[in-house]
């Protein structure tokens, strides 16, 4: 019987790229890196976003810019103005499917959100049994710092800096991508690839992976917090599953 390690994907929507940017969103989903199956990957048959364990909060900005701790870069604005309808409300008017509408209505104040975040990693530990955790993030240069700089000016001093520990966070795309390069080595179906294909084109690693589901959403609903955790999440399972079978 395998130590029970509970792997939680993270993932924020901020007004701006630094360690102190002003949150819009944060979401996280709950997944097992030993599931055998796809569809038992969030620990059920889920096959929309409303069915996976998840967290998702969107944030109160007036507060953040009120109490001047956090950055708001015009440089950030200026690309949210160029994305999409979609991508916009998804974040800005919280127009989504099912529960999860209704789940992001209402705005919190940060230091709720964080509060919130740290019972609901808390009730997971309990409730799956596990004896250990990892954090996940698509890199470890941003949403890290910035929850990190979150939780200490809003003096979250619970689990959650526990939490964000080196020792506790793990990176998604190094994962991806190491373990799809040193799965091309061996692999007959993709023998038209190398690792230094990989180099070249880091996103082929996405691409010789088996693609999210439709129902989880598309393209119109990336940079939307949640549907990005369940990206990562899926292509990071897949990816160390190269490994494991």
């Amino acid at each position: 019987m395998y130590m029970r390690i509970l792997d939680i994907t993270l993932d924020l929507e901020t007004c701006s790229l630094s360690s102190h940017a002003a949150i819009m969103q944060i979401a996280a989903v709950a997944w097992d890196r030993f599931s055998k199956e796809d569809k038992q990957m969030f620990f059920c048959e889920a096959t929309t976003p409303k069915e996976t364990e998840h967290f998702v909060r969107t944030i109160d900005l007036n507060s953040q810019f009120v109490e001047g701790l956090w950055d708001f870069s015009q440089d950030t604005a200026d690309w949210w103005r160029k994305q999409k309808r979609e991508a916009k409300q998804a974040v800005a008017d919280n127009i989504t499917d099912g529960d999860v509408k209704t789940e992001r209505q209402s705005q919190v104040l940060l230091n709720n959100a964080l509060e919130e975040l740290d019972n609901w990693i808390r009730n997971l530990l309990a409730g799956h049994d596990a004896e250990n955790f990892c954090i996940w993030c698509q890199g470890t240069d941003f949403d890290i710092p910035i929850l990190r700089y979150a939780a200490e000016s809003t003096r979250c001093n619970k689990l959650l800096p526990m939490a964000l520990h080196h020792k506790y966070f793990r990176d998604c795309r190094t994962a991806i991508y190491e373990c799809v390069a040193a799965w091309l080595d061996r692999s007959e179906a993709y023998a038209q690839y190398s690792k230094l294909d990989l180099v070249r084109d880091p996103q082929l690693a996405y691409k010789v992976l088996p693609q999210l589901p439709a129902s989880f959403g598309g393209k119109e609903n990336a940079h939307d917090a949640l549907y990005d955790c369940i990206s990562s999440s899926w292509f990071t399972w897949q990816a160390l599953r190269l490994l494991f079978v």
